[in-house]
């Protein structure tokens, strides 16, 4: 790297006239471009980093943000080895490696503190130097312990320019070499709103010092963070992707004796699920969360956080139109109150449903298969009803089924696994459960070892949660989204 660095600033002064002079104050905006940057890899990185972390859909879309904040040529320095000596760095690839193989099990904590900025003039733009604080926590190879706390570290990032405003941004190298350390430095925290420059991991990680302060300190053990998805609608996308995993990553760095992005548990008492969503207002984002028990009561008040729209770059927050209205759509259907008492105990019929991937809004890439387990804590009848994005609605086992004495308490394993494929789109598992029998579907049709319901959602919805008198309805409800499979990065 230090080779590297020589021959760059060797020709740097024989070209400062190629590049385009920035005012202090578009230097200020684009140092917060560059934040932006540096923050999301961060955030990135640390997720991938995050043993707990294995939802793919997640995974997928941390690695293409980290890969698109780096060049192709981007150095790091070799830090990730415990008591290593020297400066020597290597290329990204290796230190990913050293990354996921020596920290499989321990996981990495992995938060940089960026505080000063400097501009250097290239040819296709700026080398931009950020220098701030580096902290890094884990066991190496589950036997040594890396401890790196608040260690100096500088970043190059380079950028490209078009009309003072910043098109291109990505990171060359990662050390601990100050030397060259110039005096027109940007400070990025002085006299500054906070609002101004808060980057989304930022946002989260003070998002998620809230929640772990409204964890009640009475024995929970895990903690079910279902996906955070716009205006709580349960459709999936890559920025609720960004976000959930952004705030799996931070609570599990802020909350070590909590058990984060597990989805099942034997008992419903030492188990906690974190909901929510987000929308734009005004030029903000603004981000809402909610615990609630085991038993789906809310837990304190709900949480809120907001960031400026500027300050989250290059992000679809919103998913596609049809998808939202979709959602809407079959919310006004599913959200009919079933006949369930208010504050639950052990003595109400309670019917949990899971996927693979856990409690709540979940997504499926073409080619997946997504599988279901269902636990009721009384014998009880279930109805479970699929509607994939074609508005086919399909009845689960064919059939209601019974869960007797004693199944009581345990997963069972649905057979049928779908497949993903198109068309694509916003889909619902719905399941019920009643003590006594449900009224029957009249309109069916058997087809491929399959039953369809040909009568239309709502009057499903309708007969199935209908109260008789005598026995009530418990519901369950998963929203999913199908996609296409992703293009090669």
């Amino acid at each position: 790297m230090k080779r590297l660095l020589t021959v760059l600033f060797f020709v740097l002064p024989l070209h400062c006239s190629f590049g385009q002079e920035l005012s202090p104050y578009y230097k200020i905006k684009a140092a917060d471009r560059v934040k932006q940057v540096l923050k999301d890899f961060e955030s990135a990185f640390g997720l991938l980093t995050n043993p707990y972390i294995i939802d793919p859909e997640e995974r997928d879309e941390a690695s293409y943000r980290m890969r698109a904040s780096l060049r192709d040529d981007a150095r790091f320095e070799n830090d990730l080895i415990p008591d290593h000596k020297g400066t020597k760095t290597i290329d990204f690839n290796e230190y990913e490696r050293i990354a996921f193989i020596s920290y499989k099990k321990s996981g990495l904590t992995y938060h940089i503190d960026w505080e000063e900025a400097e501009f250097k003039a290239i040819p296709e733009g700026y080398l931009v130097l950020f220098y701030g604080s580096k902290s890094l926590f884990g066991n190496y190879q589950g036997q040594k312990r890396l401890q790196i706390e608040n260690v100096p570290c500088r970043a190059g990032v380079f950028i490209k320019i078009t009309d003072n405003q910043v098109t291109e941004a990505r990171i060359g190298f990662m050390d601990t070499d100050l030397k060259a350390k110039g005096k027109s430095i940007v400070s990025l925290t002085d006299q500054r709103n906070p609002l101004e420059f808060i980057t989304l991991p930022e946002v989260i990680d003070k998002l998620s010092g809230q929640v772990v302060r409204a964890i009640p300190k009475n024995g929970v053990r895990k903690l079910a963070i279902e996906e955070v998805t716009f205006q709580g609608l349960g459709v999936s996308n890559d920025f609720s992707k960004q976000l959930t995993g952004t705030l799996k990553s931070a609570l599990t760095r802020l909350s070590g004796d909590i058990q984060v992005g597990l989805s099942t548990t034997r008992s419903l008492e030492m188990l906690l699920k974190l909901k929510g969503g987000y929308q734009k207002t005004g030029n903000f984002l603004q981000i809402g969360v909610q615990l609630f028990d085991g038993y789906d009561q809310p837990v304190g008040s709900e949480i809120f956080a907001e960031i400026l729209l500027l300050n989250i770059p290059n992000a679809e927050i919103e998913p596609a139109e049809h998808l939202v209205r979709e959602a809407q759509r079959l919310r006004e259907i599913t959200e009919k109150k079933t006949t369930r008492e208010d504050t639950p105990d052990a003595a109400t019929l309670l019917l949990e449903v899971s996927t693979d991937k856990g409690y709540g809004p979940q997504s499926y890439r073409e080619g997946d298969i997504m599988r279901l387990k269902v636990r009721a804590n009384k014998p009880c009848t279930v109805r479970m009803i699929y509607q994939d994005a074609a508005k086919n609605i399909v009845r689960l086992r064919n059939d209601d089924f019974r869960i007797a004495a004693d199944a009581v308490g345990k997963w069972i394993d649905i057979p049928e696994k779908f497949e993903c494929a198109a068309p694509f789109g916003f889909e619902m598992l719905l399941a019920y459960a009643t003590e006594g029998n449900f009224k029957p579907i009249e309109k069916t049709k058997e087809q491929n070892g399959f039953t369809f319901i040909l009568d239309d959602l709502k009057s499903v919805v309708d007969i199935t949660a209908a109260y008789n008198g005598r026995e009530k309805v418990a519901k369950c409800t998963i929203p999913i989204t199908t996609q296409a499979k992703r293009k090669l990065f």
